[in-house]
């Protein structure tokens, strides 16, 4: 911060500021008092060229002066309201493909939804006619088991008819001797 006191000052090159040569007539040609004779600095690439600038205030100035200055300038507003009206149309257009997007995604959202909820009924009904082919398998056995039971009940008592008829022929005969 020593430059802000003053202290430790390089000398300054003001070339910068000077105009070309040619572009204000002044003192800026090789003789002049700014230049040092130092031939292209690096601050050469920040001059100023106010040549360009001029031109175009002085075509404004012709164009001020022209008859048909009042005619460009509405043909100028003209192209400019019809561009931002084209950008307008394109962004309503994008707005609609957006809408558009949106639609077709909950379409196809509803579309899965329907196809899940038809698969769980389908499972759903499978799981219960298996459920019911189990029931009835189950029942079929259990009459199976049932009968083979009544079958067996009665093919003992049969026996033990048979058992005790022995015995009492037994016993008579025994009796008899």
């Amino acid at each position: 911060m020593s430059w802000l006191f003053g202290m430790n000052q390089r000398p300054q090159d003001f070339s910068q500021f000077v105009p070309p040569p040619g572009a204000s007539g002044g003192d800026g040609g090789p003789d002049g008092p700014n230049d040092r004779g130092k031939g292209n600095t690096s601050m050469e690439a920040y001059r100023f060229d106010s040549a360009a600038l001029e031109r175009a205030a002085k075509a404004a100035k012709e164009l001020e002066k022209s008859a048909f200055a009042k005619e460009a300038l509405n043909l100028s507003l003209m192209q400019e309201e019809t561009k931002q009206k084209e950008i307008m149309t394109r962004a309503k257009e994008m707005e609609v493909q957006i809408e558009a997007a949106k639609a077709e995604g909950k379409r196809i959202e509803q579309e899965e939804r329907r196809k899940t909820l038809q698969e769980q009924s389908k499972l759903d009904q499978q799981k219960s006619q298996y459920q019911d082919q189990l029931a009835r398998k189950r029942y079929e056995d259990q009459l199976a088991q049932q009968q083979r039971m009544n079958e067996d009940n009665l093919r003992r008592q049969e026996e033990s008819v048979a058992k005790q008829e022995a015995m009492r022929k037994a016993t008579i005969e025994h009796e008899l001797e």
